[in-house]
C-alpha cells in the first residue's frame, strides 16, 4: 500500500509528473555527460603523464628540491647498482632505465633555442620513446644523433638529416660544443615539450657532460594502481640499506596533472551543486503545489484515522518514486547520448597541445553512479519539506478547503 498508493497519485497528475521527471532527467543526464568527459580527459592526461615520467623516479633529494650547486646530485654507477639490488625485491617491478638531463643551447644557422637535453637508453623496454613523426628512433649504436620535436623543428627550420650545434657547460664547469645530426622528429601532445626538449643517447650525453653518472632512475611497474604502494616499499628499502635517494611518483612529478585534476574535480563539483539547486527549487515548487491541491484529500485521510507519520510517509514515498524515475531515465538518456556522441568522433584541440584529440565520454560505474545520486538526492531533499508541511495540516483546516 505504501508503495502503490503514491504511484497512483503520480499517475493521476500525469502532466505534473512528466514535468518533474523531465527536470530530474535533464539534470542527471547533463551531470553524467560532463563527468564522463572529465573522466576521459583525466584518463588521457594520466596516460600521457605516465608515458613522460614513468611510474616512479629515483633521484637525489637535492635534485627534487632544486637546492644543489652544479651537478652534485648525479648518481654514480655504484649507487645505480645498489638501487638495482633494492628494486629486485619489489614484486611490482618490471624494469628500469636511466636518464640524464641537462640544459644547453641548440643552434641551426643563426636560429637558436634554449633546450633541455635528455639522455636516454634507446630500446630500454620501460619508458617508451616519443612517437616519431618523421625519420627514425634513436638506436643503441648512435652517438651524435638527436631527436627534436615538431615545434622546435618548425622554429629552427630543420628537417631529418640536418646538422645542428649544441652548446653546454660540462659537470666540471667547462664550455663544450658538439655537432649533432637530426635522426628523427618526434611528437608530443604538449607544444611546450616539443619546443624545449631534445633526446640524445645516454652514453653520448654523459660524454658531453663529462660524467659517468645519471640524474635519475626511471622505474616501470606492472600496474599503475600499484604505484603508491610500490613507492612506499621501495623508499623503505632504500632507507634501510642506507641509499640516500628519494622516490617520487608520476603524480608528484607533474604539477600540471595535479592542477588539471583539481580543476576537473572543481568543475564537476560546481556542476553538481548547480544541478542540485536547480532540481531542488523546481521540484520543491511542483510538489508544494501538488500537495496543496490535495489538502481536502489529506483532511479526509486524517479524519479516517490516518496519523501524521503515515501521511508524511505517503507523500515522501511519492517524492521518492519521482526521484527514482527521474534519475533512472536521466542515466538512460545520458548513456544513450554518450554512445551517440562517441560514435560521431568529434575532435577538439585542448589548450597547449599540438594535435587535436577525439572528444569522448567515458561510461563506467564511477561516471554513472554520482550523477544518479545527484538527481536522486536533490529530488528527495526537495520533497522533504512539502511532505512535512502537508502532514502537519490540522484536520479541521484541511476539511474547510474548497
Amino acid at each position: 500500500m505504501w508503495l502503490s498508493v503514491p504511484l497512483r497519485s503520480l499517475w493521476r497528475s500525469r502532466r505534473r509528473t512528466l514535468l518533474s521527471v523531465a527536470v530530474v532527467t535533464l539534470g542527471t543526464a547533463v551531470s553524467l555527460v560532463v563527468l564522463g568527459f572529465v573522466q576521459a580527459s583525466r584518463d588521457q592526461l594520466k596516460q600521457t603523464t605516465v608515458e613522460e615520467f614513468g611510474n616512479l623516479q629515483i633521484a637525489a633529494a637535492d635534485l627534487w628540491n632544486e637546492t644543489t650547486d652544479g651537478y652534485e646530485y648525479l648518481i654514480p654507477p655504484e649507487a645505480v647498482a645498489a638501487v638495482d639490488e633494492s628494486l629486485a625485491a619489489e614484486s611490482a617491478y618490471v624494469g628500469r632505465t636511466l636518464r640524464l638531463e641537462f640544459p644547453g643551447l641548440l643552434a641551426s644557422g643563426e636560429r637558436t633555442q634554449v633546450v633541455r637535453a635528455v639522455g636516454i637508453e634507446p630500446d630500454n623496454g620501460v619508458l617508451d620513446p616519443p612517437s616519431i613523426a618523421d625519420g627514425r628512433r634513436l638506436e643503441s649504436g648512435d652517438t651524435a644523433s638527436v631527436l627534436v620535436g615538431r615545434s622546435l623543428a618548425k622554429r629552427l627550420s630543420i628537417d631529418v638529416g640536418d646538422p645542428l650545434i649544441f652548446t653546454l657547460t660540462t659537470a666540471a664547469g667547462a664550455y663544450n660544443a658538439t655537432p649533432l645530426i637530426v635522426a628523427g622528429i618526434y611528437r608530443f601532445q604538449s607544444e611546450d615539450a616539443e619546443l624545449r626538449t631534445i633526446f640524445l643517447p645516454l652514453r653520448f650525453g654523459q660524454l658531453l657532460l663529462g660524467t659517468d653518472g645519471v640524474d635519475r632512475i626511471v622505474v616501470g611497474l606492472s600496474d599503475l594502481a600499484l604505484t603508491d604502494a610500490a613507492r612506499t616499499r621501495v623508499q623503505a628499502t632504500l632507507d634501510r640499506t642506507g641509499i640516500a635517494l628519494e622516490v617520487k611518483t608520476w603524480y608528484e612529478l607533474s604539477p600540471i596533472y595535479q592542477q588539471l585534476s583539481a580543476y576537473f574535480d572543481l568543475l564537476f563539483g560546481f556542476l553538481s551543486l548547480a544541478v542540485t539547486i536547480l532540481v531542488f527549487f523546481i521540484i520543491l515548487q511542483v510538489l508544494t503545489l501538488s500537495f496543496l491541491e490535495r489538502t481536502r484529500e489529506i483532511g479526509t485521510l486524517r479524519a479516517l484515522g490516518t496519523t501524521r507519520g503515515e501521511v508524511f510517509r505517503l507523500f515522501f514515498v511519492e517524492s521518492a518514486w519521482l526521484a527514482l524515475l527521474g534519475a533512472l531515465v536521466g542515466v538512460a538518456a545520458g548513456v544513450l547520448f554518450s554512445f551517440a556522441f562517441n560514435a560521431v568522433g568529434i575532435e577538439w584541440k585542448p589548450p597547449g597541445t599540438v594535435d587535436p584529440v577525439t572528444f569522448t565520454i567515458v561510461l563506467a560505474p564511477m561516471t554513472v553512479l554520482p550523477p544518479f545520486l545527484v538527481g536522486l538526492v536533490a529530488t528527495l531533499i526537495s520533497g522533504l519539506f512539502p511532505s512535512i508541511r502537508t502532514s502537519r495540516i490540522r484536520v479541521v483546516d484541511a476539511l474547510r478547503v474548497e
